[in-house]
């Protein structure tokens, strides 16, 4: 973000803005992947040659929250607030969060494109080739087009963005991390899998074996959480940038019935962290969650996995998680 920029405001009403005319590319943006990214960085380029403020629209909550479209097996890849500070650093005026009521739902293509136009003040949009939205998800980029000249702005259309032939999107992002292929899901998002949260009080059973842990509850319940197992991960803790071995499991060694747990141990640290805010980026997946015959078994399997995880972060400079990390401070959860 240019030094003279202001701050990206993040706004819920057109009276919100500075009145001057927008650039703007709108969806959901759930893990502002490398396609999100290509909208963003468009608009804020157009805006800018153009003599324009700006802004990306999302909605919130999400759709399928609002019309209980199997809302339980509903998992995100960012909060809210993770969403708006991501987008923030490409230097974007305005975050509009249109709030997804029963009455915006009702609301078809052509009046939806009214109220951006002429309420919000839109001049130029920004839309990807597939991007749906209106009653019925009947508006596309064909509605728009056939507006333009009607209402008075001009738009751009971007392609999808392709990794190993296959089309990046939120949901595949989703599935990859469901199945354990972090690779792809890093390479699709553009930067690593990132889990925020305030660690709590565990069983201490990791400090007792030499391996302390800190137990990490995410901020939001909704978070997806990847496919069990051990990863090699790069630490936000107390304002420092650490290296760790990250598991995430039912701890089956210890207990049947457990419930799942998200624990961390960061290298070469010595704090305590309970009741502090952490954020964790999985940088490397290294092995699927087992059950171990014994204690000793599983100490001598994380001194293993400690060393498969500082072999997969040895050229890992951790300065430069210093811009992907977000902020340490509590986040609201915005899903309640």
């Amino acid at each position: 973000m240019s030094k003279h920029k202001p701050d990206m405001i993040i706004i819920q009403r057109p009276n919100q803005t500075r009145r001057k005319e927008l650039a703007l590319t709108l969806g959901f943006f759930d893990g502002v992947h490398l396609g999100h990214r290509e909208l963003i960085q468009t608009v804020a380029h157009d805006a800018e040659i153009m003599g324009l403020e700006s802004a990306v629209l999302t909605f919130w909550p999400h759709p399928r929250l609002v019309l209980h479209k199997d809302p339980e097996k509903l998992r995100f890849l960012n909060t809210l607030n993770e969403k708006a500070k991501i987008i923030a650093k490409f230097g974007i005026d305005y975050f509009i969060v249109q709030e997804f009521a029963r009455d915006f739902f009702n609301l078809d293509a052509t009046d939806f494109v009214k109220l951006l136009v002429y309420e919000y003040k839109v001049k130029h949009f920004v839309i990807g080739t597939d991007h749906r939205f209106g009653k019925g998800g009947k508006g596309d980029s064909s509605l728009l087009n056939k507006l333009s000249s009607e209402m008075g702005f001009t738009m751009k259309v971007i392609p999808s963005q392709r990794i190993e032939g296959i089309d990046v999107s939120s949901t595949k992002i989703r599935e990859a991390l469901l199945l354990g292929n972090l690779e792809l899901a890093n390479q699709m998002l553009g930067y690593p899998y990132l889990i925020t949260g305030a660690v709590q009080t565990g069983n201490q059973l990791g400090r007792k074996i030499g391996f302390p842990t800190a137990n990490i509850r995410p901020n939001d319940p909704l978070k997806l959480i990847p496919k069990e197992g051990a990863y090699a991960v790069v630490v936000n803790a107390n304002n420092t940038i650490y290296k760790g071995m990250l598991n995430i499991g039912f701890r089956p060694t210890v207990g049947i019935d457990n419930k799942q747990t998200i624990e961390v141990n960061i290298f070469d640290f010595e704090s305590d962290l309970y009741n502090s805010g952490i954020e964790v980026a999985l940088v490397a997946r290294l092995r699927d969650e087992k059950r171990f015959a014994s204690i000793e078994h599983l100490k001598e399997q994380l001194v293993i996995d400690k060393q498969n995880a500082l072999e997969a972060l040895k050229n890992e400079k951790v300065e430069r998680y210093q811009n992907l990390f977000l902020t340490l401070r509590p986040e609201k959860n915005n899903n309640q």
